[in-house]
């Protein structure tokens, strides 16, 4: 089932994803990083699962090496760190499977 959704963005530099996590833990302790994606060039990919094409390409226009996606119930302040620049919110579409009640 697709939702739509506003999706925050960060841009960085890190040097692996591990990196861009541990980060974001120090910024926001008890952050729900199942709710966060970390994305490394090529962008396009990843980014077309949950934007249009016009908010695709205008993100990977962007300088920086790493997206960072805050999905809802991430946790995570949309807000610049030290190592992150916050480069706005856009709307998207975030795919779920909807599980049966097992009980």
């Amino acid at each position: 089932m697709k939702f739509r959704v506003e999706i925050g963005v960060l841009a960085g530099t890190f040097a692996s994803q591990q990196l861009a996590f541990a980060h974001l833990l120090d910024a926001n302790p008890g952050a729900d990083l199942e709710q966060v994606e970390v994305l490394a060039r090529p962008f396009g990919p990843r980014l077309r699962g949950y934007f249009p094409d016009d908010t695709v390409a205008q993100l990977e226009q962007l300088t920086e090496p790493t997206l960072i996606l805050l999905l809802p119930g991430s946790g995570v302040a949309p807000r610049d760190t030290r190592m992150l620049r916050f480069v706005g919110r856009y709307s998207g579409t975030l795919t779920r499977a909807l599980l049966p009640d097992t009980e």
